[in-house]
């Protein structure tokens, strides 16, 4: 804030104003000395607080680190062992199914032979009908071969005796 100007008294001399000036400047190097003091004390304070949060810093830092270390050791540990339990969990499951396939397995491969030895004898029963009614049908065929050659030598016969009447019937014999 300005100060109004001040009129000066005609009493004081330079000499006098000088002196108070002298002793306020005295008094305002004490200040500035007293200041300066102050300023190094607390430059001395920051640089220890500094140094001291520094130190505190990094030591919460190695303990945040052991930490997380020795939380990824466990939790590395527990996902091991999980997976090992897993892995057993599996491949006793593995070993139930490969057991139950191997004997469902067995049960319809048994089945399978069963029903193809059923099957065998059936065909080979049917193989022994069909060969029985194909000598039956043979001697069928060849009976009834013969019995054609003794229609057709009949009919003959019978056509020429009839041919023969009609003929005589005719008087062309």
């Amino acid at each position: 804030m300005a100060m109004p100007a001040r009129v000066f008294e005609s009493g004081d001399t330079v000499e006098e104003r000088l002196a108070r000036l002298e002793a306020n400047v005295e008094h305002i190097q004490a200040d500035v000395s007293e200041i300066k003091g102050d300023v190094r004390r607390l430059n001395d304070k920051v640089d220890n607080l500094d140094e001291r949060l520094t130190n505190k810093s990094e030591g919460v830092e190695l303990k945040l680190t052991q930490k997380i270390d020795g939380v990824e050791q466990k939790l590395t540990q527990k996902i091991d062992g999980v997976e090992q339990k897993l892995t057993q969990k599996i491949d006793g499951v593995e070993q139930k199914l490969t057991q139950k396939i191997d004997g469902v397995e067995q049960k319809l491969t048994q089945k399978i032979e069963v029903l193809d030895q059923k099957l065998t004898e059936k065909i080979e029963s049917l193989q022994d009908a069909f060969t029985e009614l194909r000598v039956q049908m043979e001697k069928s065929f060849g009976q009834l071969r013969v019995d054609r050659v003794l229609d057709k030598v009949w009919w003959l016969l019978t056509s020429a005796t009839l041919l023969g009447v009609m003929a005589r019937g005719f008087k062309w014999i």
